[in-house]
């Protein structure tokens, strides 16, 4: 009998855990008359934007193109938005590790102690090297990656 005790009690708790994590996720959701500012029961592009909506989210959700968001077409939205969002992290991570590889895979910078960083496709390329072609080697490298909007070249040559 304690056994099964034990199991009911177990499972109890689990239960008890899941909807507090479930009402956590919910309570985090973006809150629709929060968007809707102006209480009209639709959200136009221009609310979205004020709260940091995209609007190539906001064109994809509007899936009745009347250029509003409904309760439904909202949620849409949002999980459009974040997928865009985590796209833009992934490609930035994408942007350091091939630039990096390049780096490696060059003679004049190979094995040298280059930092590399990249936000919003701006590659921040940081530490020392033996010399000033160097820097401009492993800027110009950074530059023909695909994908690189931008270098910020913090690199500074070993005295």
């Amino acid at each position: 009998m304690k056994s099964i005790n034990h199991r009911f009690i177990t499972l109890a708790l689990a239960g008890v855990l899941g909807i507090g994590v479930g009402g956590q996720a919910l309570a985090a959701t973006p809150d629709f008359k929060a968007y809707d500012s102006n209480g009209d029961g639709k959200i136009s592009l221009e609310e979205y934007q004020a709260q940091g909506g995209q609007a190539q989210a906001f064109h994809e959700g509007d899936t009745n193109r009347d250029n509003s968001l409904s309760q439904d077409e909202f949620v849409k939205t949002l999980a459009i938005n974040d997928r865009t969002k985590a796209g833009k992290y992934a490609d930035d991570a994408w942007i350091t590790a091939k630039v990096k590889t390049m780096l490696l895979k060059d003679e004049g910078v190979k094995g040298l102690d280059v930092n590399v960083e990249t936000h919003k496709g701006t590659v921040q390329l940081a530490g020392w090297v033996n010399n000033p072609m160097q820097i401009a080697q492993a800027e110009k490298i950074a530059r023909s990656v695909e994908g690189v909007t931008g270098v910020r070249n913090d690199l500074q040559v070993k005295h």
